[in-house]
């Protein structure tokens, strides 16, 4: 009956029902994979609820927010997993041998899917570039908050703690029953007063929601203060029991937004203008580098006036040498300045990158998972699985290997970024051709071949 089919409704038939194989193992794998992923976060989820008492909604509405950017990890993967378990049911039910003779060739019956894929990708660029954005700025600026309320769930042992306005807190250990803490080391700096550094061997931490302040009480300690414009002028101060106040916390638990989003925070729009700014920024930073350095060439060098012991005679070579020293330090002021203007840029720019290398990757996935599932035949969940995670695992490799040298400009965002994809493509493509082109896919025996025929010829 199927052969009496006009062809065009036979396709249609046939596509429809490869699209209908693509989703349950789909939603299957990407339930899996986001279970792995919630779990370790799981743990920091019951610790604020168990051991900080904050409230099971407000916890609740930080988990939902974290779940954007494991989506959008997780989808991917599930590509890879439903490219491989359709198309090795596919196989193992013999209907790619049926759909071969009648003169289907495999690449045709990826067709749907690869339509599917490019669609998911779409979405998955899109959802990377308005939602996940939002959802981590909501997820920071919550956290933030539930820090500024609940102060115990900022503090975190032998770990430098920046989020309390105009102090840098250091912390040994801490007791989170009872509040005290132990080998604490404090900087604290504020516009109308010196800079100060206390040390105390313990003391206690509470919150007061009547002032909205958070309160540190250190006992046995020293205060240490420097005058900046004087570093000669030293204080150094012995106390019992000292009480610090930090104030302007924010009396509701609420989702205020923050002032300065991070780089996970940006959507590509963001990107594209912070990277822009920073272009001219540098630009502009050359422009008075340059200036310094047309200004000032000749006056580099020591005077040879100086004596050979060091020693400076007159007023003018006293001046001269200041000058040069004053140079010396606008230059590498400049030269710091650009030098993290273009790290920065760099980095927005692996940012930018990924937003649509990581998407992209549900197309590169399937065309490695469409013929290894078609090889592998019907494994169940367990082979997909199983050939998933080491694909992925090559894949994460290179993002995270990848993100790393281009921060480091030892390679440019776009290799970085989308060399995973290259690979992962031309292994695809190799396998497909494999699968298209013979009558059984002999696996990675064709590598064999060709290293044992280096041999032969090496021999002759």
């Amino acid at each position: 009956m199927v052969l009496c089919l006009p062809q065009p409704k036979f396709m249609k038939i046939l596509d429809r029902y490869i699209v209908r194989g693509l989703i349950p193992p789909f939603f299957g794998g990407l339930s899996v994979i986001l279970f792995v992923l919630v779990i370790d976060f799981i743990l920091d989820i019951l610790n604020l609820i168990i051991a900080k008492g904050v409230p099971a909604m407000i916890v609740g509405k930080l988990f939902l927010y974290n779940l954007a950017w494991m989506i959008s990890l997780a989808v991917p993967m599930a590509a890879l997993v439903s490219s491989l378990m359709a198309f090795g049911r596919l196989s193992g039910d013999r209907e790619i041998v049926a759909a071969r003779s009648l003169g289907i060739p495999f690449w045709r019956m990826m067709l749907p899917a690869l339509f599917v894929m490019m669609l998911l990708s779409v979405v998955m660029i899109l959802f990377g570039d308005r939602v996940v954005p939002e959802t981590n700025l909501r997820a920071k600026t919550l956290m933030v908050q539930i820090r500024r309320k609940k102060p115990l769930t900022a503090l975190r042992p032998r770990i430098f703690i920046d989020d309390f306005p105009n102090i840098v807190l250091y912390i040994e250990r801490i007791n989170d029953k009872t509040g005290k803490i132990f080998g604490v080391k404090m900087y604290e700096k504020q516009q109308s007063q010196r800079p100060r550094v206390i040390i105390a061997p313990e003391g206690e931490v509470k919150y007061v929601p009547q002032e909205d302040a958070v309160k540190f009480t250190l006992y046995n300690g020293e205060i240490h203060e420097i005058d900046p414009d004087n570093p000669e002028r030293y204080t150094r101060i012995e106390f019992s029991r000292q009480v610090i106040n930090i104030t302007e916390l924010g009396t509701k638990l609420g989702e205020q937004k923050l002032k300065r989003r991070g780089d996970r925070e940006l959507s590509i729009s963001m990107l594209a203008d912070r990277i822009e700014e920073y272009e001219r920024k540098t630009d502009s930073l050359r422009v008075i580098l340059s200036g310094i350095v047309n200004s000032a060439i000749d006056s580099l060098f020591v005077p040879k006036s100086v004596t050979s012991r060091g020693r400076i005679h007159s007023t003018v070579e006293r001046r001269a040498l200041l000058r040069q020293r004053k140079i010396y330090s606008k230059l590498r002021k400049y030269q710091t300045k650009i030098s993290e203007s273009i790290r920065r840029k760099r980095k927005l720019e692996v940012e930018r990158q990924k937003k649509y290398s990581l998407p992209l990757a549900c197309l590169v996935f399937l065309l490695v998972g469409a013929p290894v599932g078609a090889w592998a035949r019907k494994g169940g969940i367990g082979v997909a699985a199983g050939i998933s995670f080491g694909f992925f695992l090559i894949y994460w490799a290179f993002l995270i290997g990848g993100e790393e040298l281009a921060d480091r400009a030892i390679v440019s965002p776009v290799v970085g970024m989308w060399s995973g994809n290259v690979v992962m493509a031309v292994v695809g493509l190799i396998m497909l051709y494999r699968v298209t082109y013979q009558s059984r896919f002999s696996g990675f025996g064709w590598i064999a071949k060709i290293f044992s025929r280096k041999e032969r010829k090496s021999y002759a």
